[in-house]
């Protein structure tokens, strides 16, 4: 009997070391997957680090079609300075008549948009944004 009680517990102590030796293998594999996300370090980054609050996480929602969410991607403050910038100028979007080849409104199409001009994309925090964003294409 107390041989057949070390047989287990040498078992269960076996698997239970096996188990937490995985735990940590799959622990290193998961932070280098989000590592070859690319998640930006803006610590580095002189030119942004006054307009990067927060952290940039991918999440693969699909990959056919593929949707990826950049969850923290515009701070509140961004997002107040976008607003500030596009209200102004802020219309109805348009859809193509198919018959004209030009936009006129539609009751089905309910957003609004705007454009920056090439001024405005000169700015400091609309090339941050940029910046960010073309450095999170790079890791999808």
């Amino acid at each position: 009997m107390a041989s057949s009680m070390k047989i287990i517990f040498g078992l269960l102590t076996f698997v239970t070391i096996g188990m937490i030796i995985g735990a940590l293998f799959q622990l290193a594999f998961i932070r280098r997957l989000e590592d070859s996300y690319g998640v930006p370090h803006w610590d580095n980054d002189k030119e942004a680090e006054h307009l990067r609050l927060g952290y940039v996480k991918p999440e693969v929602i699909s990959w056919s079609p593929r949707i990826i969410v950049l969850h923290n991607f515009l701070s509140t403050e961004e997002c107040d300075y976008l607003r500030a910038i596009a209200r102004p100028r802020l219309h109805v979007s348009t859809v193509v008549d198919a018959k004209t080849g030009k936009g006129i409104k539609s009751d089905v199409r309910t957003s609004s948009g705007m454009f920056l001009s090439p001024a405005e994309k000169r700015y400091p925090m609309i090339q941050a944004i940029e910046k960010r964003y073309l450095s999170s294409l790079r890791y999808q």
